[in-house]
Order: structure tokens, then sequence, then C-alpha cells
């Protein structure tokens, strides 16, 4: 800074250390619960946790979820009685979002309809995509969406009409013009997602938002469909099934990630799904982090897809999903947080 300046100087402050060294070595041999292991971890982290839930410390337990999502979910449910007075928190909600396929079925049922709301706010933060007119030219009354005017079409509406003023046709409605406008093919879509053991924490949170971003930028006429997969695949809404929509995310943000990952087992499944529709518009959208580890080779059904997108969350292999993008001629994009995904949809979507 230049002598005499006034400007403020800016002070550089490390971040808190939360764990001690011992500490985070504990943390690094065992990452999961207590009950996952052979072992008396109700030490330091433990006692630690539980202090900063009691004190309102909610950033530093978020910083721990970020970690040990499991060990931080057995404290909050040690103190779920102290949680409650954070209930309106978005701390929170944050917390509930790291942890929440680590929470006993008691927290989780009493923080559904929070998580479903919360959901439901972040994909409401992007626009809708915008709509396709793909579909066959036909000449229809102005809606103000077409632009080049059918004159014959329109001079034998006034005529038929016969309304006539001082020796002209009186038009006195838009709809007495007709435009040539297309119409919108309907679109299929089957969301793929990875519920396998990599998928914990934050990471199943994000699965249910692809749907509910999905499903709030579906138009009437489209057709979806959602599936879950690890070691084999599960249909959680099968295509042209009337469910209500929370019915479909509550049963998302149900899944228990476990088991090794075969992707083409869930390809295969969604493949099926597409095809119980004659639209052209087929589109696959694979929510995982591209871990590889059982099943057959899954590029082989990826080629027969007439468009597949991947969403890759984080803390997997990168190339693979890329790959398999290139491959389904579909788009990759990248979420390394959950407020990312909105926005991820929506590039798929709009490709």
């Amino acid at each position: 800074m230049a002598e005499g300046s006034d400007a403020p100087t800016r002070v550089q402050h490390s971040p808190r250390r939360i764990l001690t060294a011992a500490e985070q070595r504990l943390l690094s041999h065992h990452p999961g619960t207590a009950a996952e292991h052979r072992h008396n971890l109700n030490a330091p982290l433990d006692r630690k946790t539980d202090r900063l839930l009691r004190e309102g410390g909610l950033e530093d337990v978020i910083a721990l979820a970020e970690i040990a999502p499991g060990r931080v979910a057995e404290a909050m449910a040690r103190n779920r009685l102290v949680l409650d007075h954070f209930h309106d928190h978005d701390a929170h909600a944050r917390l509930l979002a790291l942890t929440w396929d680590a929470l006993d079925p008691e927290m989780r049922a009493r923080n559904l309809r929070r998580m479903l709301m919360m959901i439901q706010k972040m994909a409401r933060k992007v626009s809708p995509a915008a709509r396709r007119y793909d579909g066959a030219e036909e000449s229809v009354p102005y809606r103000f969406v077409g632009e080049e005017l059918d004159v014959d079409a329109s001079i034998d509406r006034l005529v038929a009409n016969a309304r006539i003023q001082h020796g002209k046709f009186a038009a006195t409605r838009h709809s007495d013009f007709y435009v040539m406008e297309r119409s919108r093919r309907p679109r299929a879509f089957a969301v793929m997602l990875d519920e396998s053991r990599s998928m914990r924490g934050s990471k199943s949170v994000a699965a249910a938002l692809v749907a509910a971003v999905l499903l709030l930028n579906l138009r009437p006429e489209d057709a979806y469909a959602v599936i879950g997969f690890a070691e084999h695949a599960r249909v959680i809404r099968s295509m042209g099934q009337r469910r209500d929509r929370d019915r479909t995310l509550h049963d998302i943000l149900e899944m228990r990630p476990s088991g090794c990952t075969d992707v083409a087992a869930g390809l295969e499944s969604g493949l099926i799904e597409l095809h119980k529709v004659g639209t052209s518009q087929r589109i696959g959208i694979l929510v995982s982090d591209g871990w590889l580890n059982t099943g057959h080779d899954p590029m082989p059904l990826v080629r027969r897809f007439k468009r597949l997108h991947v969403i890759e969350l984080p803390g997997g292999d990168h190339k693979v999903c890329a790959d398999i993008a290139a491959a389904g001629r579909g788009v990759m994009t990248a979420v390394r947080d959950v407020s990312q995904v909105p926005a991820a949809v929506h590039q798929c979507l709009a490709a």
C-alpha cells in the first residue's frame, strides 16, 4: 500500500481449526458411523460435535459433516431436541442436506417436509427451459407465437364470419388472423440416479434435486421415468405412471446409498422405460460420480440412446462421465455443490 493511503488494510484470516491433529487422524481412519466399526469411537470428535450443537455452532458442525456425515448424523440424533430450536435457520437446512442419507428414520420423518420444500425452492431458482417449437408446421389462429401470416386462411376466416363494415372486412379479435406455427414435439425423459455407496452425503440430495428441476420444466405432453441403480436397478417412477410429484421426490429421498455401481444396469432400465413411448424425442439423463466397479461395460448401451446427458457429481471418475456423454451425443455437466444442480439440469434440457 502506498504511503499516506487511506485505504483499509486487508487482514488475512486463517480458517478455524475444528479438529485437532489427533482427531483428524482418527477420522481419516474411521470416517463412517461408530456402528460400522468395532471400536469405541465415542471420543473427542463425538463429544466436540455434541458440544457444538448444544452451543448453536452449526457452521462448525457443517464443516465436520462435510468430512464425516455419518458421525455428525449420529450426534444430530442425540441432540434432536436442541436442533428443533434451529428449525428455521438456513444452516440447519444445509446440515440436513449433508447428512440426510445417514440420519435415522425418526430424524428423516421429522424433517421430510422441510427437505421437500428446500428442494423445490432451489429447483425454482432457475428459469424454465425455453420452449422449443420443433414439430410440424401448421396454420393456426394467432396466439402471440407465430410470426408468418397465412394470408389465404385469414381471408377465408374473415369471409366465413362475414364481418364487413363500410365495405371492408372488420377484424375485431387477434384470432381472426391465421399464422404459420410449428408445434412442439413431445419428449420423454429417463432420469437414472446412482444410489451406490459412493453417493453418500449430499449427493443423494443432489439426485432428488435433479428430479425436481426436471419435473418443474416438463410440459403437459412430456413423459418421464425415474430409475435408481447400484448393483441392480429399480424403477422409482415408471413411464406414464400417474403419480404425485411429491411422492416421487419422497421416494428418491428415501434411498439409502449402498452397494457397488453397475451403470449398465441403470442404463438398460432407462432404455426399457424410454421405449414404452412412441415419441422420437427420447432423452436420458445419467446422474452419477462415474465410479464403475461391477457389471458389464456400459458403452454398448450408451450408444443405443438417441441422446444421453451426464450430470457428474463430485468424488468420482471425470473421464468416465465425459466418455459416456460423448458416446451418448449429450452434454456432460460437472456439479461440485448442490446449489449448482438446477443450472446443470437446465443445461441438459436446453441442449
